[in-house]
Order: structure tokens, then C-alpha cells, then sequence
């Protein structure tokens, strides 16, 4: 694990820009997203790379995709940190949820014309966007490689469904906003339901921000980029 962890780094250590593209996706159904997406530099449309989905919390809905490079993979990827991966991250609109269905196609759209290797597709979201997380993974858990819930809750009953995939869900100790005792309830119905690939970090002493701890962590990334369908 160490060495795949300075191996993560040493790629992070780059000074070219990544391409970033802006753009909107029309669901069958009629929803739409705004989405970012962000490929590492000098990266080969020859080469499959992996994907992270990115959802952000409530704070940056809206229709200004600035917003969704506040935090997380998409703000690491801009400022040059070199990750291996492409980044997606959609913005949902103001005060609406995220709509697991809308994102579960954008994500299978961006696959296919991005080249993304299907067995590395990874999801994670902060808060509204764990929330968001754990409820996509229900409904498309053959679509991801593992999944990282951060600040967020899930509904017990798909704990069947899901516990086959890689999961790592993450909590402040101390969030007030969304209480731990949301994630240690899908921990709980996980490891009932038989669940092995299952890893929970709690901060202590953290609040509801334990996202900006969780990303800065290469061993995260590290942790995602070993994980395959």
C-alpha cells in the first residue's frame, strides 16, 4: 500500500495544465445536467483511463459549474496535482437532489466518448453528494468499481445490493449537520448483510467539512485507483 501511495504522488507532481471541458447533458427524460470534466495532461484518447465521479454538496448547486471546483477531485485536478484520472463532476441544479438516474447516465455517456475503462469508474460525493453517492451505488452498483460516501447517509434495505462493492465511508466524529450515526447505520447493515470490502474512517473531533481531510489523503486515491469491477 505505501508504495502504491508514492507511486499516486509521484504522478501527482506534474506542471502542465489538464484539459478541462465544460458542458450540458439532456437525460431521455427530460432532466438535464451541467458538468465539468477534467482529463490529466497530455493524456492519449488512445489510453483507457479511469474515472471519478464527482458530486458535490448542496452549497454548489446552482448553474455556475465554478462552484463545483470549490472541493475535492475537481479542485486537486485543477490546481495541478497531476491525478491519474479523469474527473467527472455535474452540477446539480439549484435546489434539487441528485437524481440517481440522470447521473447514472451521464456517467455511462462520458465513459463511451471519453474511452474510460469500464472496470475503473469510481464515485464519490461530500455531504448532499454522499447522499447522492450511496443512493447511485444502489441502483447501479455493476457500474462502479468502488464507491467513497463522505458526510453522508444511505438507506439500509439496499445494504444487500451493494455489499459486494468496494466501499470506504467516511464521517466527522462531531458533524452536526449530517450525524455520523448515518454512516455507522449503513456500516451496520453492510457487515450484517455480509459485507467484506467495507472500510469506515471516523475523524475525531471533526465536523461536518471531514471531506477536505478525506481528499487530501493520497492513500484515498491510492485505495480507489487499486479497485477494479
Amino acid at each position: 500500500m505505501k508504495f502504491l501511495i508514492l507511486t499516486l504522488v509521484s504522478t501527482m507532481i506534474t506542471h502542465a495544465a489538464p484539459e478541462e471541458i465544460q458542458d450540458r447533458f439532456e437525460a431521455p427524460d427530460g432532466d438535464a445536467l451541467s458538468y465539468l470534466l477534467v482529463r490529466p495532461a497530455d493524456s492519449s484518447p488512445d489510453t483507457k483511463l479511469p474515472m471519478v465521479v464527482f458530486l458535490h454538496g448542496s452549497g454548489e448547486r446552482g448553474d455556475d459549474l465554478e462552484l463545483v471546483k470549490l472541493h475535492g477531485p475537481p479542485k486537486q485536478a485543477l490546481e495541478g496535482e497531476g491525478l491519474p484520472f479523469v474527473v467527472l463532476a455535474p452540477q446539480c441544479p439549484a435546489k434539487q437532489w441528485w437524481n440517481s438516474s440522470t447521473v447514472i447516465a451521464l456517467t455511462k455517456k462520458i465513459a463511451k466518448e471519453q474511452n474510460i475503462d469500464p472496470d475503473r469508474i469510481h464515485l464519490t460525493g461530500l455531504s448532499m453528494g454522499g447522499f447522492g453517492t450511496w443512493d447511485i451505488i444502489a441502483h447501479a452498483p455493476e457500474l462502479f468499481a468502488s464507491a467513497v460516501p463522505i458526510c453522508g447517509g444511505g438507506d439500509p434495505e439496499t445494504a444487500p445490493t451493494i455489499k459486494d462493492l468496494p466501499i470506504w465511508a467516511i464521517h466527522g466524529e462531531d458533524d452536526k449537520v449530517v450525524p455520523a450515526a448515518k454512516t455507522r447505520e449503513m456500516e451496520k447493515a453492510l457487515r450484517d448483510a455480509g459485507a467484506k470490502r467495507l472500510r469506515t474512517t471516523y475523524y475525531p473531533g471533526v465536523g461536518h467539512d471531514s471531506w477536505t481531510q478525506a481528499y487530501n489523503d493520497p492513500a484515498l486515491y491510492a485505495w480507489m485507483m487499486m479497485q477494479s469491477r
